[in-house]
């Protein structure tokens, strides 16, 4: 690791024996499990809310939930391509990652008020008479749909990086350290969809969509909250651009040339 290339979140040069290491990783540990507490059973289950809670179609609904996994795929290259040109992994989970807090405290809100969400109804033996939401509600329901999925993007592309970034790799000490680091980060995804697939699923089945949802909008601040504590910490690798940028502009050039 060259020191020069990283620098605190002031955009001071790191002192290693203050910035990054294990102690920087526990935060991101944090976010680790949390996240996926909140991602892994809403999108497992989001098929089961858009049919019976929402009134969609079978067809309608998978076909929403498969764009939101591939807009969260989408936003992800988003995430990865302006922390590597414009601003640092830690600010882009911090000034993104919000949104979907933000996403999930909208679907909760709209899960909880009658008004904003279809009537009660039995989708298995009177689909054809249940009202499916559209309007307004259908427009709030994309909404917080794509919120979640923006932040949840980014903070997916950043996230397992910037745990790289608090190790050097050209320490034997810091190397074995940061195969540890993805070791852990790994279990955190399982553990906390584990978690997620007894918790959350159970409040779902139990307590209320609006219950489940409002629980992981407070689960996904609180990792937010959590990573935001941990900026003193962090070793920020320095933007340099990305790769796709200088393709394009090579592409570009080379265009350019041939008229």
């Amino acid at each position: 690791m060259a020191l020069g290339v990283f620098v605190n979140w002031r955009g001071n040069t790191i002192n290693k024996e203050v910035h990054g290491g294990v102690r920087a990783a526990w935060f991101l540990y944090v976010l680790t499990v949390v996240t996926n507490v909140v991602i892994v059973p809403n999108l497992l289950n989001m098929v089961t809310y858009l049919h019976g809670t929402m009134h969609m179609g079978v067809s309608g609904s998978v076909t929403t939930a498969a764009n939101f996994f591939g807009a969260t795929s989408g936003f992800a290259m988003i995430g990865a391509f302006l922390s590597d040109s414009y601003i640092t992994r830690a600010r882009t989970m911090l000034l993104i990652g919000p949104f979907m807090f933000l996403g999930y405290g909208l679907l909760a809100l709209q899960a909880y008020l009658p008004s904003l969400h279809p009537p009660a109804c039995n989708t298995e033996a009177e689909l054809n008479n249940c009202k499916q939401v559209h309007g307004k509600n259908a427009a709030l329901l994309y909404v917080g749909l794509y919120l979640s999925a923006v932040g949840d993007g980014c903070i997916r592309s950043c996230l397992p990086s910037l745990g790289a970034d608090q190790f050097d790799h050209e320490d034997p000490k810091e190397s074995h350290q940061q195969s540890s680091f993805f070791n852990w980060y790994t279990f955190g995804i399982s553990f906390g969809g584990f978690v997620g697939l007894i918790l959350i699923v159970w409040l779902q089945n139990y307590k209320g969509w609006d219950v489940a949802l409002g629980l992981c909008a407070v689960i996904v601040l609180l990792g937010l909250l959590v990573v935001a504590a941990g900026l003193p910490f962090y070793r920020n690798q320095v933007p340099q651009g990305s790769p796709l940028t200088r393709i394009l502009q090579v592409v570009h050039a080379t265009s350019w040339l041939k008229t």
